[in-house]
């Protein structure tokens, strides 16, 4: 499992083109300690298995495991857990701060955080700390309505890229489950590869889905129809940094 962050800096509107920017991309893992030495294991003459070969572990080493992630908890060193509170705190509040501080990239922009409401991030403990810090920094905290992947830059525009990759990966090992590092060197190289103008379509498309879901009254039957398309292509040319609006000239 893997957790990113994307950000689309605009003036005004939406619709008036932007750059898209990638924050972060973080594997699900914590450190696990370990409760005994692990060796190598070989089959003996018999077929049996032995784990009598070199030393790959020692009893107390710290090393990472992939995990779940959790709002706030942090779980044990027998049990650890991914907490969104601290990556949240340690890597992208710092960054974001990093881009809008005077001299930063985008020095002055306000930044406008958007969760998705999911199980974490619903979690008492993180919703506290990351409203009131966005507070006390003049930032905005505004989550989408639950069950709307529709809504947000990452569930239209990037993983659905991931997704492809690993289709194309899974077939290489039979449909099987394919190794969890082999999936995540896929994930990070569809992010290396993931383009600013990429990540700014997705922006605007979801925009204008949000308005598509206001004239429906909430509801999303628009998505099965023809009328599900934005024109986002059509309106926008790409940028080295995200994209810019098309001048139409009438005569």
């Amino acid at each position: 499992m893997a957790v990113a962050f994307t950000a689309y800096a605009f003036d005004s509107t939406v619709e008036n083109g932007g750059h898209g920017v990638k924050i972060g991309f973080y594997r699900v893992q914590a450190a696990h300690v370990a409760q005994w030495d692990v060796r190598e294991s070989r089959r003996d003459e018999n077929g049996n298995r032995r784990y009598d070969g070199d030393l790959i572990r020692m009893k107390g080493d710290a090393y990472l495991i992939d995990c779940n992630v959790t709002g706030s908890d942090e779980g044990t060193s027998n049990n650890p857990k991914f907490s969104l509170l601290a990556l949240f705190r340690d890597q992208v509040f710092p960054k974001i701060d990093e881009l809008v501080r005077p001299g930063g990239a985008y020095e002055g922009y306000l930044p406008v955080f958007q969760g998705d409401n999911a199980g974490p991030h619903v979690d008492g403990t993180f919703h506290t700390f990351v409203k009131e810090f966005c507070e006390s920094n003049g930032w905005k905290w505004e989550p989408q309505a639950a069950q709307m992947p529709h809504s947000n830059n990452l569930d239209l525009a990037v993983f659905p890229m991931m997704s492809k990759r690993h289709s194309a990966l899974l077939k290489m090992y039979s449909n099987l489950q394919a190794p969890h590092d082999e999936i995540w060197r896929t994930a990070e190289e569809v992010w290396a590869n993931l383009g600013s103008a990429e990540i700014a379509r997705g922006y605007i498309l979801a925009y204008r889905i949000a308005a598509k879901v206001i004239e429906a009254g909430g509801e999303n039957t628009f998505l099965q129809k023809q009328e599900f398309h934005s024109g986002v292509r059509t309106d926008f040319y790409d940028t080295p940094q995200g994209v810019a609006k098309k001048i139409v000239v009438v005569k």
